[in-house]
């Protein structure tokens, strides 16, 4: 297993057609130039103005900020995509943050998506990095859902980390903002529960590992999933370095559940060190390379992938795929909602967990930055409740590369192992 790569922090792809009242007029940006000194030629062109005009009177809208996770979802935007190299690395990092596409409650417009195209591993690994998406990206991505009339903006995938998870102080003309990390630790919870029964273990009598266990979605997601009814085991999982955090960690759960109702054991990478045992699997890592192989997805019943961008490469996911159940986590919306964006889910109404809670918020009129830092277990209860009445569900088994799994599902992995 190759772990040196391996990056911690939090823990965001096809359109089938669009319903879409914001035109697409094939408009170039008019922002950075390629090498042959022609813009980036942004898929849809829509203004802010065009977004404010048409969201619901006196309620503002819900938005939607992410970042590339890896090279190709550049592909989702921009028609001319060049080669990767120095000299379109800085194109991107000249490009600035733009409305990927309005997002609708039936035919209303209620927000829209708003995309950094700086990639993930141009910026997540230094701390020079962080502050150039900071300054360069993120704080003007905000400005931008200010304009547009958005009042509560979802951070989705890695950009909580560029702010210290919204705790870093910004401009107060920005929108309230909120990280996603409480609706990811509800619906995670809710995932395994239903991988327990699709492979016919209790979730009661489970044992559970949680990769990147030391991180503030690791530990948010471990408390959640010992509240009220916790598996059998957990297994904290990082790396060697982050050990004394994960024996605190450890020592916080055990002291927080009655004695004898639940064992924690930790684990810590180490090249030629075999993973122990267990029945399934939540990642919330962040990596530019995977770090599992096929071998490795093959030793558990279940693996739920919330990394960014994967935990394992598409080809351990295809040659596993007969042996375990390696899943992508995201929520099936409300009727009518559609997210209208080229996100790798089974529908337009499917979303990814943080944008599931900014919505949420915005919903129930939360007029304040929602969930920062590490949320408590109540917080991440109450935000469960939020999900549920607004009308948020699981949906269908699909893998991290998009393919739909539960027509395809072989239920002897309930006996395999």
């Amino acid at each position: 297993m190759k772990t040196s790569n391996l990056i911690h922090s939090i823990s965001d792809n096809g359109i089938k057609g669009s319903a879409c009242a914001i035109p697409y007029d094939g408009g170039r940006h008019d922002g950075a130039a390629g090498d042959d000194g022609a813009a980036l030629r942004l898929r849809r062109r829509i203004s802010a103005e065009e977004i404010r005009e048409q969201l619901p009177k006196g309620q503002g809208g819900i938005g939607f900020l992410f970042h590339a996770t890896d090279w190709d979802s550049l592909l989702f935007s921009f028609d001319n995509v060049q080669k990767r190299s120095p000299s379109f690395e800085q194109i991107l990092w000249d490009t600035k943050p733009f409305i990927a596409s309005a997002i609708y409650a039936g035919t209303q417009v209620i927000g829209a998506n708003i995309a950094c195209p700086v990639p993930l591993e141009l910026w997540l690994g230094s701390a020079s990095g962080i502050k150039r998406f900071r300054e360069s990206q993120l704080f003007p991505g905000l400005a931008l859902a200010k304009q547009a009339g958005l009042n509560m903006v979802a951070m989705g995938a890695s950009t909580p980390y560029a702010c210290n998870y919204g705790l870093l102080a910004r401009e107060h003309t920005q929108p309230y903002i909120t990280t996603g990390h409480a609706a990811t630790a509800a619906i995670l919870k809710e995932w395994t529960i239903h991988c327990c029964e699709q492979v016919g273990v209790p979730f009661g009598a489970a044992k559970i590992a949680v990769f990147g266990a030391a991180g503030r979605m690791g530990l948010t997601l471990a408390r959640y999933l010992c509240y009220k009814n916790a598996p059998m085991e957990l297994v904290l999982i990082d790396l060697p370095d982050k050990i004394n955090l994960l024996k605190t960690q450890a020592a916080e759960l055990l002291a927080a559940i009655p004695s004898g109702r639940l064992k924690i054991s930790i684990h810590t990478f180490n090249s030629g060190v075999a993973l122990p045992k267990f029945d399934g699997a939540i990642m919330v890592s962040c990596t530019s390379t995977p770090y599992l192989s096929a071998a490795d997805l093959r030793q558990a019943r279940f693996w739920i992938d919330d990394s960014h961008p994967r935990a394992a490469s598409v080809e351990a996911e295809l040659a596993s795929r007969a042996d375990t159940l390696y899943i992508e986590c995201f929520v099936r919306g409300p009727a009518g909602l559609n997210i209208d964006y080229a996100f790798h889910l089974p529908t337009q109404q499917d979303c990814y967990t943080c944008f599931a809670e900014g919505y949420a918020a915005w919903q129930e009129g939360i007029n304040a930055d929602f969930v920062t830092g590490s949320p408590p277990v109540w917080t991440v209860a109450y935000t469960h409740s939020l999900l549920k009445k607004s009308g948020f569900g699981l949906g269908p088994f699909i893998g991290k590369n998009g393919a739909l799994l539960d027509a395809a599902l072989d239920h002897s992995i309930a006996v395999a192992q």
